[in-house]
């Protein structure tokens, strides 16, 4: 048998106080932890996104890297087909032979040539002077500007 003292609801109180305080302390060890998986999972999250950035960039020097070299190898066949085309436009110049022009003028085209004697000269008289009046119209300026121009034409073909 238990005696009754009077302790008893004191006892329940104190038990309670103390079942209350462990309960506080086990939902701030809950906080903590949340807290800390939260941490972890924010650093993870962080590490991840760290880590795609750094392999992308990796990725993007890689690329550069390759497309240089395809453009240096690009620089190097422009070199080299520029050179050969300069070859080829020479060969092409110098294989143009004017004994051949007149091989095939004489034999294919039955061409001859021409003898001092079938040549003649022929000699052109001075062209007319033209004077124009200042009072005359808009046609005959523009014929007199015609026969100017073709003065001018006739003495540089001379």
């Amino acid at each position: 048998m238990v005696e009754n003292t009077g302790y008893g609801a004191e006892n329940r109180t104190v038990l309670d106080k103390r079942a209350e305080a462990e309960k506080r302390k086990r939902a701030r060890l809950r906080a903590r932890i949340r807290k800390k998986r939260l941490r972890l999972l924010a650093l993870g999250a962080m590490c991840i996104v760290a880590a795609v950035l750094a392999v992308s960039t990796v990725t993007c020097y890689v690329q550069m890297t390759d497309l240089k070299s395809q453009v240096e190898e690009k620089q190097q066949t422009l070199a080299q087909l520029e050179s050969e085309y300069v070859s080829l436009n020479a060969k092409k110049e110098n294989s143009i032979d004017l004994s051949q022009v007149e091989d095939y003028a004489e034999n294919v085209l039955g061409l001859v040539k021409l003898d001092r004697s079938q040549e003649e000269y022929l000699e052109l008289q001075k062209t007319d002077q033209v004077e124009v009046n200042e009072a005359s119209s808009g046609v005959e300026k523009l014929a007199s500007s015609f026969v100017k121009s073709f003065n001018a034409i006739l003495s540089f073909l001379r």
